[in-house]
């Protein structure tokens, strides 16, 4: 309640984020292209690669070495293996309910769907959207630090990874404050909210 008071009276009224329109298609995207990514490059600093294909390995190693983002070289390092579990383990179940939610919005039937309180926007999914979000931004400060203090990088060279690194940040941030700041973050004319 006190975190949404703050966060209320920072935004103008008439600006109360949603998940409607154009943010629920940013959304949209942002968790479709996040499963990919997930499973198939960040998943590497997991799992054993040789479940990889060489493909997957390939594109990885090339990501890495191209770009010069030291997280993602092999063999990672211990704190950022663990960060990755977290993602794969806990954040991409997330993603599909999030994809799946985001998409029974577009549905004819709307009402029957949100009637399901795991994609309500009043219910779990709100919950959910502010352990995701939460969990998600504060995984994002030791590999934002860590790829700001790296000496072997310029300014450009980081600029170009904080442009990777940021909608991680972004996103995740931008989803609490929708739920912090909604009752439903589908918006109050959502079925499921009882009258």
């Amino acid at each position: 309640f006190f975190l949404r008071t703050i966060v209320r009276a920072s935004l103008p009224t008439s600006t109360m984020p949603t998940l409607q329109g154009h943010t629920r298609t940013a959304f949209l995207c942002f968790f479709i292209s996040h499963i990919p990514i997930t499973f198939f490059i960040d998943g590497q600093a997991f799992f054993p690669r040789h479940y990889y294909p060489q493909v997957l390995r390939d594109v990885g190693d090339w990501y890495a070495i191209t770009f010069k983002d030291k997280l993602m070289t092999h063999p990672p390092q211990p704190w950022f293996s663990s960060l990755v579990s977290l993602e794969v383990l806990f954040q991409l179940p997330f993603f599909l309910v999030a994809v799946y939610a985001l998409l029974q919005k577009q549905s004819k039937n709307c009402e029957e769907n949100y009637k399901h309180s795991l994609i309500r926007g009043d219910g779990l999914f709100r919950s959910l959207c502010i352990i995701y979000g939460s969990s998600a931004a504060t995984s994002l400060v030791p590999n934002l630090a860590s790829l700001l203090t790296d000496h072997d990088t310029t300014v450009g060279e980081k600029g170009v990874l904080l442009g990777f690194y940021l909608p991680y940040l972004i996103f995740p941030l931008w989803l609490v404050v929708i739920a912090v700041c909604e009752e439903n973050v589908f918006g109050a004319k959502e079925a499921g909210k009882k009258d």
